[in-house]
């Protein structure tokens, strides 16, 4: 794909010692992009590199960019994020890649974390999280980034999966990996997760590395997101490899809950038609309750009790459309095989 690039703003005075290079593909993210580039030259030493891939903006994406001393890079067309963090990637000189997006921020001591991270014998890529503090403060965002918080939280240091949003990896590595597939639309970060683990490469959650997201999240957004952009690739993604990664949101009690919040919902149903089922809704929603008692906790501590209500309420219908939408994909899938 034809790109031009340039140095915009003063001259980058890391371009020729980087260790690090942080690569932001930017998409319509004039809104954002400032507060990210805020964060990140805040703790970004001589030894750090700042590239900005411009995936083809409508808006003043590249006017924000020019304002930093970073590496600008105009894609000729719109490609998606995978070609956008593939192109910063291909002129990086650092040794360290460090993925992020242009609507998050670097958390305190993110780039101390990095260096230390792939120090340790053993490690090949690390990944974070979202922090438990969403930038906006509606239901529905904070739900969305609590629950991604809370899942990467409680997952062990060892996992199968790779994520774009903060995600660190050597650049030689990276490079023999053959990148982000440029084929998938979306997820190609999950994709080179499995690459990864195939390969035999070690992937560690660090928790203590953390972004926080910038994003203001609508339920019309949500489903969109979360059956268009997550469902569906994961169906792809799951015929691909015959399996779904470890930890995260994949273990068996988070499985258990799905399947509660599926029984939720045809009591609920069936209520309607004979209240006598009624009865059963409370022990299962108490189950319910149970099985993610601490993801409810953290709802409660951040939004008190509106935030807990909607974020139960919220987490059942994700497990529901998860569920449809990824058997949907997979159907869908095979279908267009045949």
């Amino acid at each position: 794909m034809p790109s031009r690039d340039f140095h915009a703003g003063s001259a980058n005075p890391a371009a020729d010692t980087a260790s690090v290079s942080i690569i932001i593909p930017a998409y319509n993210a004039a809104s954002t992009l400032a507060r990210c580039l805020d964060s990140v030259f805040r703790q970004a030493g001589p030894d750090v590199e700042v590239i900005v891939v411009d995936d083809r903006s409508s808006d003043a994406t590249q006017e924000v960019a020019s304002g930093y001393p970073v590496r600008l890079i105009a894609l000729a067309q719109h490609g998606g994020s995978g070609v956008a963090r593939n192109r910063g990637a291909a002129a990086a000189q650092g040794q360290v890649l460090l993925f992020t997006d242009a609507d998050v921020t670097l958390g305190e001591g993110a780039l101390s974390r990095v260096r230390a991270d792939l120090a340790e014998p053993g490690v090949d890529a690390v990944i974070g999280s979202y922090d438990d503090d969403p930038a906006v403060r509606t239901t529905i965002s904070q739900f969305k980034n609590l629950a991604h918080h809370y899942f990467h939280q409680r997952s062990g240091p060892e996992v199968t999966t790779f994520w774009g949003a903060c995600g660190i990896i050597g650049r030689e590595l990276f490079l023999s990996m053959g990148g982000f597939d440029e084929e998938l639309p979306e997820m190609s970060d999950v994709d080179l997760g499995y690459r990864l683990a195939a390969r035999g490469a070690h992937i560690r959650l660090d928790p203590a590395l953390q972004v926080k997201h910038l994003k203001q999240w609508t339920l019309k957004l949500l489903l969109k997101t979360d059956l268009n952009l997550r469902a569906f690739p994961w169906a792809i993604l799951l015929l691909k490899y015959g399996y779904l990664p470890r930890g995260l949101n994949f273990t068996a009690d988070q499985r258990a809950a799905g399947i509660l919040a599926m029984l939720l919902a045809v009591l609920g149903a069936a209520s309607l038609v004979r209240p006598a089922a009624a009865i059963a809704l409370v022990p299962c929603a108490v189950l319910a309750a149970w099985v993610n008692r601490d993801l409810y906790r953290l709802f409660y501590r951040r939004g008190g009790l509106r935030l807990l209500a909607g974020g139960f309420l919220l987490q059942q219908l994700y497990y529901l459309y998860s569920a449809v939408g990824l058997i949907a994909g997979i159907a869908r899938t095979l279908l267009a095989r045949r």
